[in-house]
């Protein structure tokens, strides 16, 4: 009863943040209005976003309804949220932070989280590499580079209505079911407070986008799903240490296959964006046929963003499966990575006959 009063309050005070943010967009929107133009940009009105403050609200209500097992470590791990959020409302709010401060807050997050609550990443199962990390040093920046990296992926997906969002709440959801499989109540009420707060948001974003996370949403929430996905396995020592990597290796992928393409289109500036993202290139192709297949143009957006899902849900499934085996994971990160890939590739095509002759070439990952 005390964790479905966890979820419950918090989705309800999301939910009722984000609505009062979508009803007061004239009084504030000068400031917190996604302008419409620019090369990633797939909609066509001014929309809030801030979102992640929201979802913060939401998160914040529904810890306070946690019991004394889970309270402390969600506070902790709110506490350490904190540089990942700011850094992202203040480009939310003014457009100027750049990418290389945003990642230097998303991976102070990591370190605070890591130093407040022990939590490191220090085992593997890869030779070699578990030598290295019983350096604490080692250990400790390693675990803060990651969850900063995980937090930035999850700001590159984060480009229709429901993918982030929605990708986030089917990887806390298997992370939730691992907990409840191994009795663990103390994470268990810590996943259900994060869905709770998200599903709270995604009900405004989703079909329609009249909200969007933002970037102070999308790092917080990447960041909350990195520090899960770190000490999750340590907590419970019977799942592979991988796990978290299986979990989330769809915005790891895309960030992987992002660096490589605008690397090798660019030079060196991997910061620059673009629209060839998996979900962007989907919203061109498969996502425009399934609108006007429907009668609904209007939903190609957020067709796009329900297509996509399928890589989380197919990780997160393979994730709960193989929770146990190091080897099966690794096998499930395979099938995943080559999903991706395939994917990619047959939207591409699709994108690159749809696209006129004065388009920009699609360029394979």
């Amino acid at each position: 009863m005390a964790l479905a009063s966890v979820f419950s309050f918090a989705l309800i005070a999301s939910f009722l943040a984000s609505l009062i943010i979508v009803t007061t967009r004239r009084f504030h929107g000068r400031l917190t209005h996604d302008n419409h133009v620019g090369v990633q940009k797939l909609h066509t009105m001014p929309t809030p976003r801030i979102g992640g403050v929201a979802i913060l609200f939401g998160a914040m209500v529904g810890g306070i309804n946690l019991p004394p097992e889970s309270f402390w470590l969600w506070w902790m791990i709110c506490l350490g949220a904190i540089p990942a959020f700011v850094s992202g409302l203040a480009e939310d709010l003014t457009k100027r932070v750049s990418v290389k401060v945003r990642l230097i807050a998303t991976i102070c997050s990591g370190l605070i989280f890591s130093i407040l609550t022990d939590y490191q990443i220090y085992e593997t199962d890869i030779p070699g590499v578990d030598w290295a990390l019983t350096i604490w040093p080692v250990s400790i920046l390693f675990t803060a580079f990651s969850i900063g990296g995980i937090a930035n992926a999850i700001n590159i997906i984060d480009g229709v209505n429901g993918l982030a969002s929605g990708t986030s709440i089917i990887i806390l959801s298997g992370f939730a079911l691992i907990c409840w499989q191994l009795g663990d109540v103390e994470f268990l009420g810590i996943c259900l407070a994060a869905i709770g707060s998200l599903i709270g948001f995604f009900v405004l974003n989703f079909p329609l986008g009249r909200i969007f996370l933002g970037d102070a949403g999308a790092y917080t929430i990447g960041f909350v799903l990195a520090a899960i996905a770190v000490a999750l396995p340590i907590r419970n020592s019977e799942l592979s240490p991988l796990i978290g990597l299986l979990a989330l290796s769809y915005p790891v992928t895309e960030t992987m296959v992002s660096i490589h393409r605008r690397t090798k289109r660019e030079g060196t500036n991997a910061g620059q964006p673009d629209r060839l993202h998996l979900h962007s290139l989907i919203y061109r192709s498969r996502a425009q046929r399934l609108a006007q297949k429907i009668g609904m143009p209007h939903l190609r957006n957020a067709a796009a963003g329900t297509l996509t899902l399928g890589m989380p849900l197919l990780s997160s499934t393979l994730m709960v499966s193989f929770s146990h085996s190091t080897p099966a994971i690794m096998l499930g990160i395979a099938i995943v990575v080559a999903t991706y890939l395939v994917t990619y590739r047959k939207v591409a095509l699709i994108s690159s006959i749809n696209t006129s002759k004065g388009s920009s070439t699609i360029h394979q990952p």
